[in-house]
């Protein structure tokens, strides 16, 4: 483990910019943290790190091997999880990136019986409507509704398919009628949702004559929480458009009743993502495995 030894030296090093400092963090002392860096650069044949007497700084060839050595060890520090860890017994910590909606009223409760049966496993669950980048934002798990546009450097795994409702409470629908056609909802209350990345408002999609179509409705509400336009329609201020999930248990008690069916658009297809390695450490694989399972129930 030499190589290692001298690779995280140099890696220390050039993070703080100080063997004094790189060798305090990683209890080695500075002559020796300074060796293990020279030995490194006689090992390669090129100079990493350009040195005075008040600061250290990387040569050219030191910013490329900085930027590889990272990987290497980011590579070694899995496969050391993947090999110390059985299948049966992911451990470490997990961050997972999902939208609002979907975190509340499924993925929260996913990931606490996941817990359950992995103590082991620590989750760091991010709520949020935003497209997070996985690699900038040290994300292990992200799930994304949609088209996926920049999954060139992402593993995708389909978790379900969801269509749109267009619901309202059935006190609303016996004061303003329902329509019976999405024309119809000229004069109607809609309740509409903004995206907070983008902030316009996200239009409703409707399949007419075998066309999809999407339409702006009129804004008599607008929230930019998504289970705060389903609590609005609960609460018959007026119709919303929401995905079948957050609607799925209202329908079932009646508390909320579906209109315009025939007019239903594509479901939409939801994706769990995560970093395309060759190494996937088994608390990824193991919660992805588990995502899976529960959204097929």
């Amino acid at each position: 483990m030499k190589s290692l030894t001298t690779l995280s030296a140099f890696i220390e090093v050039a993070g703080t910019g100080s063997f004094a400092r790189a060798a305090q963090q990683l209890g080695l002392s500075t002559s020796a943290t300074s060796k293990a860096v020279a030995r490194l650069e006689d090992e390669l044949g090129v100079k990493l790190l350009h040195r005075t007497t008040r600061n250290v700084s990387l040569t050219p060839e030191g910013e490329r091997f900085l930027e590889g050595s990272r990987h290497l060890l980011g590579e070694f520090a899995v496969l050391k999880d993947e090999v110390a860890s059985s299948l049966d017994e992911p451990k470490g910590l997990l961050r997972v990136s999902v939208p609002v909606a979907l975190g509340r009223l499924r993925v929260v409760s996913i990931a606490s019986g996941f817990q359950q049966r992995f103590p082991n496993v620590l989750i760091d669950l991010s709520l949020n409507d935003r497209a997070v980048d996985l690699a900038g934002n040290r994300i292990d798990i992200s799930i994304r509704a949609g088209k996926l546009e920049d999954s060139a450097t992402l593993v995708a795994r389909h978790l379900f398919d969801d269509r749109l409702v267009t619901v309202a409470t059935p006190d609303y629908w016996s004061q303003a009628g329902r329509p019976t056609h999405p024309d119809d909802l000229i004069g109607h209350r809609c309740i509409n949702f903004r995206n907070q990345r983008t902030g316009r408002l996200m239009p409703w999609t409707f399949t007419i004559d075998g066309n999809v179509q999407r339409r702006e409705v009129e804004e008599y509400l607008t929230l930019d929480d998504g289970q705060s336009v389903g609590e609005s329609a609960l609460a018959s201020c007026g119709i919303s458009q929401m995905p079948t999930f957050m609607a799925e248990r209202s329908l079932k008690a009646g508390e909320l009743e579906e209109v315009l069916i025939d007019f239903c658009p594509p479901p939409i297809p939801y994706h769990a993502l995560y970093l395309d390695r060759r190494l996937v450490s088994p608390r990824i694989r193991k919660f992805i495995d588990e995502l899976v399972q529960q959204f097929e129930k």
